[in-house]
């Protein structure tokens, strides 16, 4: 029979099954937040918002059309989803392997392959794979490009991104709350946005971040 043993990383659970070799543990849920924690996350999440809406705002750093430009007010997210909110550990690969990944019209550009992350989501474990920069001088970030489920038809047809920063116990956020459009869904003409690798396709809506620019009619 199989044995289940909590354990803690930083604030979050993780409930994991020990048993017989090759059994494979339940990767990490959502973060856990008490109300104090929940209002602060609320808090920062609607401040990350109206500072992009202002940058959009602005004529002189906007990605949008000039034409998109009189009248806007905001870009389209959906609600808050702390359910979709992790803290998971970022599980190292050896080697360094490049990637190249297809930008939008055609080129495509080197990254690294940084480590993996791995969540659990309605009880199935899903991995997605975090890149990094292959050439020095764009600096070093971590970077988690995805398609999901709403993916050409809620949201941008070639993926949103998130950015990670790695704390130091060697745990990432994924927080798809933050998720956000390639620069080609305001402007595709000035645009060449690269898209996700194909292994960072998730099965199921992630209905968290942000929404297409322009709606289907």
């Amino acid at each position: 029979m199989t044995s289940r043993t909590m354990l803690t990383l930083g604030a979050l659970t993780i409930l994991a099954a020990v048993g017989p070799a090759g059994c494979v543990s339940e990767a990490p849920g959502p973060l856990a937040m008490n109300d104090q924690e929940l209002e602060a996350w609320e808090i920062r999440l609607v401040e990350f918002r109206i500072d992009k809406n202002e940058a959009f705002m602005d004529s002189t750093q906007t990605a949008l059309r000039v034409e998109d430009l009189p009248g806007f007010e905001g870009l389209n997210y959906y609600f808050p989803e702390k359910g979709l909110r992790y803290r998971l550990p970022l599980e190292p690969v050896t080697g360094g392997r490049t990637v190249e990944l297809t930008k939008r019209k055609g080129s495509t550009v080197p990254y690294v392959l940084k480590g993996k992350v791995t969540f659990a989501h309605e009880g199935k474990n899903h991995t997605l794979s975090v890149l990094g920069p292959a050439d020095p001088k764009d600096g070093d970030y971590l970077w988690l490009p995805f398609y999901d489920a709403t993916s050409g038809e809620e949201t941008y047809g070639g993926g949103r991104y998130l950015d990670l920063e790695l704390a130091a116990d060697g745990t990432v956020e994924v927080d798809f709350n933050f998720a956000y459009n390639p620069l080609c869904d305001y402007n595709p003409e000035k645009y060449n946005c690269t898209l996700p690798p194909a292994e960072n396709r998730l099965p199921f809506a992630v209905r968290a971040g942000e929404k297409l620019f322009h709606a289907h009619e």
